[in-house]
């Protein structure tokens, strides 16, 4: 073997090994999956000690509860109204967000002109990314036996779903050296 023939070779050799690099590389698909779990909530409450108003008003022409007397046919303030509407204890829920960070639920509640207090619940949503890889090419061995008393051995490759295989077949009785034997071409599709 010349010179030539050695630097022949090397470069060969070196074009094989980069065409099975860049091959080798492209031999693997990925795939994303994306997934917004909601995780357990959390619960909170804020007590009336800490809800003290910023800033108070008294209006100028108040909207109050009104009777109609009948004697006189004249409207009178409706004394009792204003006291059960004073005294009644109101549940709010409010939803403040609900996307793909969480949802905030507010539920205040108001008691004698006032806020009570207000408790919160927050479900948050964690955001979860998976990325699959998966061969482009699978190779695969098989074995089989026939009714026919054939026996089989061969191999395979897959590429993504669509397979091709070959198969050494040989007639199986007492005397394996006299039977037929014989080649076997396969194409498979994986669903």
């Amino acid at each position: 073997m010349g010179v030539k023939d050695l630097i022949y070779l090397g470069i060969i050799i070196a074009a094989t090994f980069i065409g099975g690099f860049f091959v080798g590389r492209k031999t693997v698909d990925t795939k994303t999956k994306i997934e917004y779990i909601k995780m357990e909530p959390i619960e909170g409450s804020i007590s009336n000690e800490k809800l003290v108003p910023y800033k108070e008003e008294i209006p100028v022409n108040p909207v109050l509860p009104m009777r109609i007397d009948t004697v006189y046919q004249i409207m009178m303030v409706d004394t009792a109204a204003i006291i059960e509407d004073y005294i009644a204890k109101r549940y709010y829920n409010i939803t403040a967000f609900d996307n793909q960070f969480g949802k905030l639920s507010l539920l205040p509640t108001l008691q004698y002109n006032k806020l009570a207090d207000i408790n919160w619940e927050f479900t948050p949503i964690q955001l979860r990314t998976t990325v699959y890889k998966q061969p482009v090419w699978t190779p695969f061995v098989s074995t089989s036996y026939s009714t026919f008393g054939y026996l089989g051995i061969g191999a395979g490759v897959f590429y993504r779903n669509f397979g091709l295989e070959y198969q050494y077949q040989k007639q199986f009785n007492n005397n394996l050296l006299n039977n037929p034997s014989g080649n076997l071409f396969s194409v498979k599709y994986k669903f």
